[in-house]
C-alpha cells in the first residue's frame, strides 16, 4: 500500500515541461436581450469549465455598442461573411452565424480540431489595425493544457506519462472525494470486511465503466437533466440516511413503519440491495463527474490524434488512462475503507455507526442539494 502511495504522490507531482500553452481564442459577437445569444452564451460557458485553460472566449456585445458593431463589420469583411445577424461565433479562420444543436456540436468539433494547430487570432488583429496573414496557422507545435501535467507539447510528448497521471489525476479530485465520501457511510453500516471490499470494488468498477463509456462517447447533460441527477441522488441519501438512524435509536412503535420494513428488507438482503444500490448510484454520480469534471479525457485522445496515434497502440494508450483511473478510485476506496475499519468499526465508537452513517448521508444529501459547486456539480 504505501509502494502505491509513493507511486501515485510521484506522478501527480511530477515535473513535466516548460512549454507555455497559447489559448484557442474564441470571439463571440452578440446582442443583449438575443434569445439564440444567451444559449450560445451559456453552452460556450459549459465549454470554458470543461476545457479550462486551452481555450479563451472574448466577447463583444454590438447592439449596444457601436464601436464593437464597426468591429464586426471589419471581422465579417475579412472573413467574406456577407450576414448582419448575431449571435457570430469565430474559432481560427472559421465562422459561426446563429446558434442551434447542429451548430453547437460543429463549434465543440471545430474547437478540438483547432486545439491541434496554433492559430492567429484574427480578431485581435483586425481590432489593433495589424495585416491578417493568408496563412493563419502559426508555425508551431500546437499544446495542450492538462490538470495535472499542464502545458504540453501535443506533438513530442511521451502519451505513457499524460496516459498515468490524468487518468490517476481524474479518479482524484473533489468530485471524486464527495463520491467516495457517500461511498464511506454506507460502508460504516458494514462490518463483514469481505462484503465491504466487495461493495467497494463494484463501486469503482462500475464508475470506471461507466467513466470510460461517457468520457469516449463525449456526452453531455443539459441543466435540467443534472439537477434532476443532483435531486435522485439526494433521495437515495436521505433514504440511507433515514434507515441507518432508525436501526440505531431502534424505535418500538406498534405498526411497523415504511422504514423499518425497507430496513428489515435491507437486513435480509443486504448484500443484493447494498450492490443494487451502489451500482445505480455509482453510474449516476459518474455521468455527473463527467459533465463538470472536465475533458481530459477528450484532450488525451486529441493529443493521440494529433500524434497520428492509431489503431491497436490508440487502443492501448486509452486503456492505460482508464485503467490509472481504477487503480487511483481502488487506492482511494482503500484509504476510505481502512478509516471505517480502523476509526469506528474495530473502536468503542463502533457502536453509533449507524447513528454516524446516517448523519454523514444527511450531510452528503445537504451538500449536494444546496451548495454542490463544492464538489464541481452545477
Amino acid at each position: 500500500m504505501k509502494k502505491l502511495l509513493f507511486l501515485l504522490t510521484l506522478f501527480l507531482i511530477l515535473p513535466f515541461t516548460n512549454v507555455k500553452a497559447e489559448e484557442l481564442n474564441i470571439t463571440l459577437f452578440y446582442g443583449n436581450g438575443c434569445p439564440h445569444c444567451a444559449h450560445e452564451e451559456e453552452y460556450l460557458n459549459v465549454l470554458q469549465k470543461q476545457l479550462g485553460e486551452n481555450i479563451n472566449i472574448q466577447k463583444y456585445e454590438v447592439w449596444e455598442n457601436e464601436g464593437n458593431n464597426e468591429l464586426l463589420k471589419k471581422v465579417r469583411t475579412t472573413l467574406g461573411d456577407n450576414n448582419d445577424g448575431v449571435p457570430f461565433l469565430i474559432i481560427g479562420n472559421q465562422y459561426f452565424n446563429g446558434y442551434n444543436e447542429n451548430i453547437a456540436q460543429n463549434i465543440k468539433t471545430t474547437i478540438f480540431d483547432n486545439l491541434k494547430q496554433n492559430n492567429l487570432d484574427v480578431v485581435n488583429l483586425i481590432k489593433n489595425n495589424e495585416p491578417v496573414p493568408q496563412n493563419t496557422v502559426l508555425d508551431k507545435d500546437p499544446t495542450i493544457h492538462f490538470s495535472i501535467l499542464k502545458d504540453v507539447n501535443a506533438k513530442k510528448t511521451n502519451p505513457t506519462s499524460i496516459a498515468i497521471t490524468e487518468g490517476m489525476s481524474d479518479a482524484i479530485n473533489l468530485g471524486s472525494l464527495w463520491i467516495m465520501l457517500f461511498l464511506g457511510a454506507i460502508l460504516l453500516s458494514i462490518y463483514n470486511k469481505k462484503k465491504r471490499w466487495i461493495l467497494g470494488g463494484i463501486f469503482v468498477l462500475t464508475s470506471t465503466i461507466t467513466y470510460m463509456i461517457f468520457s469516449i462517447t463525449n456526452l453531455e447533460f443539459t441543466i435540467n437533466q443534472t439537477t434532476f441527477i443532483r435531486s435522485f441522488i439526494s433521495i437515495i441519501a436521505i433514504i440511507i440516511a433515514a434507515i441507518s438512524i432508525d436501526a440505531h435509536l431502534k424505535i418500538d412503535i406498534p405498526k411497523k413503519s415504511i422504514l423499518q420494513v425497507l430496513q428489515e428488507l435491507f437486513e435480509k438482503k443486504q448484500m443484493i440491495m447494498y450492490a443494487i444500490f451502489i451500482i445505480v448510484i455509482s453510474i449516476i454520480v459518474t455521468f455527473s463527474l463527467v459533465n463538470q469534471a472536465g475533458s481530459s479525457p477528450v484532450l488525451f485522445k486529441t493529443l493521440l490524434e494529433i500524434q497520428n496515434i492509431e489503431g491497436i497502440n490508440y487502443a492501448m494508450y486509452m486503456f492505460l488512462y482508464f485503467f490509472s483511473y481504477l487503480v487511483a478510485s481502488l487506492i482511494l476506496f482503500a484509504i476510505i475503507n481502512i478509516i471505517v475499519k480502523e476509526i469506528f468499526i474495530e473502536n468503542t465508537i463502533g457502536t453509533y455507526n449507524r447513528l454516524i452513517s446516517g448523519i454523514v448521508s444527511l450531510i452528503a444529501a445537504a451538500i449536494i442539494l444546496f451548495i454542490p459547486t463544492i464538489f464541481m456539480m452545477v
